[in-house]
């Protein structure tokens, strides 16, 4: 990268952790907004691992990928994610599946004892992830969407 886009990159990272991300306090995002020290990378590396970004700064088309799914789920809720997960299903198993109430609060409250919740629960608590035609069905998706593979598919589903 040139220095203007390695600037540009450092500003969209700012931006992204001021605007949408928010996971340091106002008052600790002095190191990673000081884009021009020659400490920036490391401030950012550990701004990945403090996120918990599965990449490393090294893999970093995958950790701005990670970093703007990140940015869309604090912002649109974990729904986005339960869609997606539908429409893999959907696509894979050519079965129609829909949110309900009653998987939502299957999910949110922990006070069920898992029986409990399995009774009451949708298809998807049903499924086997480590199916090969569930594995295929993610991959599928995360072609369809254009989405950076992962070695771990459940890392891409989110």
């Amino acid at each position: 990268l040139g220095q203007a886009d390695e600037t540009e990159f450092r500003n969209f990272i700012v931006w992204l952790e001021d605007q949408k991300i928010r996971h340091y306090k106002i008052e600790d995002r002095g190191n990673l907004r000081n884009i021009h020290s020659s400490d920036w990378p490391k401030f950012f590396e550990k701004y990945l691992t403090d996120v918990s970004c599965p990449f490393k700064i090294q893999y970093r088309q995958e950790a701005i990928d990670w970093l703007l799914g990140l940015a869309v789920r604090l912002e649109y809720g974990d729904n986005g994610t339960i869609d997606m997960f539908l429409l893999a299903c959907q696509l894979k198993f050519g079965k129609k599946l829909t949110k309900t109430e009653k998987y939502k609060d299957s999910v949110s409250d922990n006070t069920k004892n898992a029986d409990n919740a399995a009774k009451n629960a949708e298809p998807l608590i049903n499924l086997d992830v480590n199916n090969p035609d569930f594995k295929a069905g993610v991959m599928a998706l995360a072609n369809l969407l254009q989405i950076q593979r992962h070695d771990d598919y459940l890392v891409m589903l989110k």
